[in-house]
């Protein structure tokens, strides 16, 4: 039985891995950053709450642009909800055939100012099996009074780079203590896009009395509370949140420069990531602006 097991694994991580182990595949690879950056401080830049079990996200062109010591990099902010004292996370960036993103993670303190830095010779590699990619792989722990705030970016030095990862055959080859077959590792490259998941587990919850609950379902943070980026299927709603009358002007006036350029993909991203953190208007917006 723990033969077919571990049978049916390989090949399904073979499957998994797709075209990533055809090695005429061409992967196109362009990692220069030229949208010009939202904001000059790490206090201005907009956050996600981690709120649910798991998030699944994307660093792509919607995402937000910031200047950091490397130089620019398009990058996702998170931010831990207030009723969570310390959080333990899982962070994934994961290996498709058309690349993956190198991350480097900032934990910032209250203030804004980065106290511990992930660097990728931190990360774990995690080879593909029945449930999931190969990925780049990390846990650590966050904690509200000296580590609320992450940032997820990669460096020009590491979107230059790629990484070799064994071909699914020759791990189920050497499980089944088989010869080793004639085939080509993949390589897979760096690239300034990715998709990534974090897994949450909250290890310390705070505790509030009866008429401090509404405020503390609220995120309160000096920018504003969720980011605009693109995310997959979100782990959970966050239609409780009271979005901050700044954070609404935000979204909107990003709403109203998307349908402008005519870009209503994007528009639409940003009317359903506003409504996740709690506005109010953004879908009125998007209807007037159409109506127009």
């Amino acid at each position: 039985m723990k033969v077919i097991k571990t049978t049916l694994a390989a090949l399904l991580a073979a499957s998994l891995m797709g075209c990533a182990a055809t090695p005429t595949q061409e992967i196109v690879k362009d990692v220069t950053v030229t949208a010009v950056a939202c904001c000059s401080t790490y206090s201005e830049f907009s956050w996600i709450p981690m709120q649910g079990d798991s998030v699944d996200f994307a660093i792509d062109e919607y995402s937000q642009v910031g200047n950091f010591a490397e130089g620019k990099s398009y990058f996702t902010g998170f931010v831990l909800p207030k009723n969570v004292e310390r959080m333990r996370v899982d962070f994934k960036s994961w290996m498709r055939s058309t690349g993956v993103l190198a991350p480097k993670v900032l934990l910032l303190n209250p203030q804004f100012q980065p106290v511990k830095t992930i660097e990728l010779d931190d990360f774990d590699v995690k080879l593909s099996d029945m449930f999931s990619l190969s990925n780049y792989h990390k846990r650590f722990e966050m904690d509200q009074e000296t580590t609320p705030y992450m940032v997820v970016y990669s460096p020009l030095e590491y979107r230059e780079g790629s990484i070799q990862i064994p071909h699914p055959e020759r791990v189920r080859a050497e499980d089944l203590g088989l010869a080793r077959p004639i085939v080509t590792d993949p390589v897979i490259q760096h690239q300034k896009f990715g998709s990534l998941e974090v897994d949450l587990k909250p290890l310390n919850l705070r505790s509030y009395r009866a008429n401090e609950v509404t405020a503390a379902t609220a995120v309160v943070a000096t920018a504003p509370v969720a980011a605009a980026v693109s995310t997959a299927t979100p782990a959970v709603k966050t239609s409780n949140i009271t979005m901050l009358p700044e954070t609404e002007a935000f979204y909107n006036g990003q709403i109203k420069a998307a349908v402008e350029k005519n870009e209503m993909h994007k528009a639409l991203q940003l009317v359903e990531e506003a409504k996740r953190a709690g506005s109010s208007s953004a879908e009125t917006t998007f209807v007037e602006l159409i109506k127009k």
